[in-house]
């Protein structure tokens, strides 16, 4: 092994400074989600709403994601001047983006499990306590807009909208 100091020929690595309004910014839309997803779960269950119960798992795919994401800034953050990171720390979350991917993955192949069993058994819905709860999580989106790009927040807040729809056509 070489026993010379080779450092004044190494460069920093931090080509990120990191940006500490997101990170903030993504914990707290980490803590209204699985709040909102806790919520609509036990209602779907509740009110044998599978439009609810597949919105809170929805959510649930979006709290596991901004929590690998809320981990990704810390750990890029906290690994910024480590020199094994060749090219920095930017790609951590790249693989927090594809980790995120396979976990929605997953969770859609279990609701597409889940509806066809609904299907095969019909459950009566209570359509009041549903819509209820499709509403509050429609705000609670609206509200985690301003903490998220407006285009994941956009895009969440179709799918509430669907949610809550779905539930007015149903009854």
């Amino acid at each position: 092994m070489h026993k010379a100091d080779t450092s004044r020929w190494g460069d920093a690595h931090d080509f990120d400074s990191g940006n500490p309004v997101s990170e903030r910014g993504t914990r707290l839309v980490v803590l209204l989600t699985a709040t909102m997803m806790v919520g609509e779960i036990v209602a779907g269950w509740l009110t044998n709403s599978m439009a609810l119960l597949a919105d809170g798992w929805h959510m649930g795919t979006h709290v596991a994601a901004l929590g690998v994401t809320a981990f990704a800034y810390w750990y890029a953050r906290r690994h910024a001047a480590d020199p094994r990171f060749a090219f920095g720390t930017w790609k951590v979350g790249v693989l927090a983006g594809f980790a995120s991917a396979i976990i929605l993955g997953l969770v859609a192949l279990y609701m597409a499990c889940e509806s066809v069993v609904w299907m095969l058994h019909p459950m009566s819905i209570q359509y009041d306590q549903a819509i209820a709860v499709a509403v509050v999580g429609l705000l609670v989106n609206l509200s985690a807009r301003g903490c998220c790009t407006a285009a994941a927040a956009t895009t969440d807040t179709v799918t509430d909208i669907r949610t809550v729809t779905a539930t007015i056509t149903t009854t």
